[in-house]
């Protein structure tokens, strides 16, 4: 089983401290340094343009007054270069050079230091302005986020709804009533059922994603080999439109997962429905429980082509699509892996992929044990 748990450490934040006097600039980095801040000492204005330019800091404290070019000219060029545009800019200043403030905040400094300058104020100021930046930034990849998801799923929308207008053209179709017609008649109310089932089953999905992000997940006591049987029930009908057995293994009928029903019930129907779509017309998809440790893991194994290694890195990214396409014809939305994996995780659980010996996929959720 992979390692699920990997400690990535956290960049510190970069401050850049332009002053062209360099115990000015020995006394902020030592002052920084110490409050685990990764400081960046230049001691010209030209050079800070040159370095922010290939390594943008995360906030930039500026001497005001400098031989060369001085603090409103590196700001001015801070601001012309896209990757800096945003670099919150806090101005040292003297006391009697207050009268320039009114200049900076309208070149868009966000706030200004007076030297000689109180440690705790300035230490203060930089962490209020660099949590404002990371909230900016956060806010920012988040309406990004909103925008791409509302593209994905419009998208979808409109293939499940095409395929269900296209069908239902076809039956209005002169001799579509009569009894030669009769398999073709069958196999169009059966796509327009799978459109709308696939539909629904996305939207049910992108809605309890919305839900788990501002409420949170409350988990209960459930049944794991009932959980298991419901998501089977729910996924016979598609699988037998593509000829597919679906099958269940149970290890341990007595095990009892802390999980939410409804999502827990999509992230199976959800892996079920990909082995479907993704396996080979007649074939089988199993969906196995068994203890491992103190978890459960309820898997579903298909015997399709399985997932390159050059794909298995990307499988549960948001809005990725692989190389493999559905069996059958079906759509995917590039947004379910990631849905399932997000939602699996919101309740103490996992999923991962594993390559199922003999060839085929497994797709393992895991669920903490009652």
């Amino acid at each position: 089983m992979p390692n699920r748990f990997l400690s990535t450490a956290v960049a510190m934040p970069v401050i850049m401290v332009v002053d062209d006097q360099a115990a000015n600039v020995q006394v902020l980095g030592q002052l920084l340094t110490h409050a685990e801040y990764d400081v960046v000492p230049v001691l010209d204005g030209a050079e800070a343009l040159a370095l922010a330019e290939h390594s943008p800091p995360d906030l930039v404290l500026l001497d005001m007054r400098m031989p060369g070019l001085d603090g409103f000219a590196v700001l001015e060029g801070l601001q012309a270069m896209a990757q800096t545009r945003h670099v919150p800019v806090v101005f040292l200043t003297a006391d009697h050079e207050r009268d320039s403030l009114v200049r900076a905040f309208s070149a868009g400094a966000v706030d200004y230091i007076t030297k000689p300058f109180i440690a705790e104020e300035l230490l203060a100021r930089v962490r209020t302005h660099l949590d404002l930046k990371r909230s900016r930034e956060r806010l920012a990849r988040v309406a990004e986020e909103r925008q791409r998801m509302a593209e994905i799923v419009s998208h979808d929308l409109r293939n499940h709804f095409g395929n269900i207008l296209f069908s239902l053209d076809m039956l209005r179709e002169p001799g579509m009533d009569d009894a030669a017609s009769a398999d073709q008649r069958a196999r169009l109310v059966d796509s327009i059922r799978a459109s709308a089932d696939a539909g629904l089953l996305f939207v049910s999905a992108f809605l309890d994603q919305q839900q788990d992000a501002t409420q949170g997940v409350p988990v209960a006591e459930i049944d794991a080999a009932s959980l298991a049987r419901g998501a089977v029930e729910l996924m016979t009908p598609q699988a037998a439109r593509k000829g597919v057995t679906l099958s269940l293994a149970i290890e341990d009928h007595a095990l009892r997962v802390l999980a939410e029903r409804a999502g827990a019930g999509h992230v199976l129907q959800n892996l079920l429905s990909n082995a479907i779509k993704y396996g080979p017309p007649e074939g089988e998809v199993m969906l196995t429980v068994t203890r491992r440790g103190d978890m459960a893991a309820l898997a579903v194994h298909d015997r399709g082509p399985g997932i390159p290694p050059q794909d298995r890195e990307r499988l549960f990214r948001r809005f990725v699509r692989l190389g493999a396409s559905p069996t059958g014809g079906e759509t995917s939305t590039g947004l379910g892996l990631a849905l399932a994996k997000q939602r699996a995780r919101a309740m103490g659980g996992d999923l991962w992929y594993e390559a199922r010996p003999g060839g085929g996929a497994s797709f393992v959720f895991e669920l903490p044990l009652a």
